[in-house]
């Protein structure tokens, strides 16, 4: 079996740490049989790709990988594959601590993912169900008289309000639009109006750099002329890795389950991103008396890393314990009733492929169009026609010395997303062919890495710079030495910060990024670029969540072929986290 995982992953089936992982356990049981090695790769497999675990009922007598000569790798029928794990000695059954873990309902985990979901659904249970905060009826009712001064207009608003201020644990989930960052202010404003909390003991986090500052931005727009809520002392919005004390060098993070984090109210913006361990260990890491709050959309991407935390929660929130705990906002405020990318939007989640069509063919002036892409030198004149003069115009502003918000403001109006990274149509290829193109037009000079203008996407946390993964900048001349060139990022408190390109983390060029990186940002124009072949990355969540960064205008570039697939193609993420959730007792 392990020439065959060799032969696997040798044709990019399977990842290094997977055909490791299969070798180790090899290792650890040298009787193991084939069956035994087949799980322990595709568990670890599944595991780099954002699954918890592997459901054996799903998987068993399919094929699963290509082996040497092109030869299809068979899963074993179930019960023989139940019968060589339940005998090896490094597969453990339901909490045992041993390398696999294999439950009861055939599901096999690695005992670090098996660990990690079932401390969050206790954790997630425990705030479930402790009792409401005790708020006085009448004082609640004075003080939602002056947050809704009218109710009509936000009903699913101020219902949501009342279940964030009663409830230890709360979920505000809904679409782009739906007003879910105006709910918080809202609640936060109840809360400030009631002297339940201080502003001090109020955290805003989200889970990437990015995302935090958009929060913070978010929270100020929505309190402007309000006169209900103050946020200058709340501080700014922060990562959660900064919220916990997330340390470099492997250094555990300063709060867990030993010392908590010093706030009353944690409210955690684009919750979908958030990880199966980081959301263990923020859950682990709360006062038993703190408020936390969870905004996200269950529809978008879930997180890159393992595990999909807020669509199990959402998903577990019509049984107990989870009832009451979670408020869907369905009324959208972003899209006009004609908008055709909320149309678009709706019918790619309900997996409408025919609305889907007929909402991109409509002629006129729709903000939602498709672009038919036959041959690559299509796409190289799509760009040409349709992109080169706005990062023309933001590389002009970056050399004649445009401050960097009217550069970045320019740079940002447009945004190329795609499913991949490498391939015909990817975010390497795409950003290649920009800047081949604007070398050609003679704005950029052969060769050149570093240019005024150039948007740069982090791709690796850097703590001690408080750079994170997805943040975006852009490069302009240093105004003391113009000949010097720097990175400048926009900071969560207001401002920019300039950085030398040598100290920057891993990053890349943006003019196209991938929709994972996407999460988090709005852009006046998407253009979402499909894949010229269908691919297990393109999905119904993947293309809804790239349809919802856009808010003024939206283009599909590609065939409708791979769009009905990608359309049709609803994944979710193999979990055990939200029938723990509904099976109280359940470890």
């Amino acid at each position: 079996m392990l020439q065959q995982l060799h032969a696997a992953w040798h044709q990019g089936q399977l990842s290094d740490v997977a055909l490791h992982f299969a070798g180790l356990i090899a290792r650890l049981d040298p009787v193991a049989d084939e069956n035994v090695l087949l799980g322990a790769a595709l568990t670890s497999q599944y595991a780099v790709s954002g699954e918890v675990c592997m459901n054996l009922r799903e998987i068993a007598g399919t094929s699963v990988l290509v082996g040497a000569d092109g030869a299809e790798i068979i899963a074993p029928k179930l019960s023989s594959w139940l019968t060589s794990l339940r005998r090896s000695s490094v597969v453990g059954i339901n909490d045992a601590y041993q390398p696999l873990v294999l439950e009861n309902d055939d599901r096999l985990y690695l005992y670090q993912y098996r660990n990690l979901e079932a401390r969050l659904a206790s954790a997630l249970r425990s705030r479930a169900e402790a009792p409401d905060f005790n708020v006085d009826p009448a004082q609640l009712n004075r003080a939602l008289s002056v947050v809704f001064p009218v109710v009509a207009e936000a009903m699913e608003q101020r219902e949501a309000a009342v279940l964030t201020v009663r409830r230890p644990f709360a979920v505000i989930s809904g679409g782009p639009g739906t007003g879910k960052t105006t709910t918080v202010v809202r609640v936060l404003a109840l809360l400030q109006e009631l002297n339940i909390v201080v502003p001090d003991r109020v955290a805003l986090s989200a889970p990437t750099g990015k995302a935090a500052a958009r929060l913070r931005e978010a929270v100020a727009q929505a309190s402007t002329g309000s006169e209900l809520l103050d946020v200058s002392p709340l501080g700014e919005a922060v990562t959660l890795h900064r919220l916990l004390g997330w340390r470099s060098g492997g250094r555990p993070p300063t709060y867990g389950a030993n010392r908590a984090i010093p706030y009353d109210v944690v409210v955690v913006d684009e919750a979908s991103m958030v990880d199966l361990a980081l959301m263990t260990r923020l859950l682990e890491a709360l006062p038993a008396k703190a408020r936390l709050i969870l905004l996200g959309d269950r529809d978008q991407l879930s997180s890159v890393e393992a595990g999909a935390v807020l669509g199990d929660i959402c998903a577990a929130a019509e049984s107990k314990p989870l009832v009451g705990s979670v408020a869907r906002l369905g009324h959208g405020w972003r899209f006009t009733p004609n908008s055709q990318i909320g149309r678009l939007a709706t019918a790619v989640t309900n997996g409408d492929t025919n609305e889907a069509l007929a909402t991109l063919s409509k002629s006129g002036q729709s903000d939602a169009i498709m672009r038919p892409v036959a041959k690559r030198t299509d796409l190289v004149d799509l760009l040409e026609e349709h992109c080169l003069d706005v990062y023309a115009e933001g590389l002009r502003l970056a050399a004649t010395g445009a401050p960097a918000e009217a550069v970045f403001n320019s740079i940002s109006r447009l945004q190329l997303l795609a499913a991949h990274r490498i391939g015909p149509g990817g975010v390497h290829e795409l950003n290649q062919q920009v800047e081949k193109q604007l070398t050609l037009r003679g704005l950029l000079r052969p060769g050149d890495t570093w240019y005024p203008g150039r948007p740069v996407l982090v791709t690796r946390n850097d703590y001690n710079l408080r750079l994170f993964n997805g943040d975006i900048g852009v490069v302009l001349p240093d105004p003391d030495q113009p000949e010097r060139l720097k990175a400048v990022f926009a900071q969560s408190e207001g401002g920019w910060r300039a950085i030398s390109p040598g100290r920057l983390p891993e990053h890349e060029t943006a003019y196209a990024m991938t929709v994972h990186k996407s999460q988090g940002s709005e852009f006046n124009c998407v253009i979402m670029v499909l894949p010229e072949r269908a691919s297990l990355l393109l999905s119904r969540a993947l293309l809804y969540t790239a349809i919802t960064r856009a808010t003024d205008r939206l283009e599909i570039w590609g065939s409708t072929e791979i769009l009905e697939e990608a359309i049709r193609r609803r994944v979710r993420r193999a979990s055990g986290l939200r029938d723990r959730l509904c099976s109280v007792g359940v470890t």
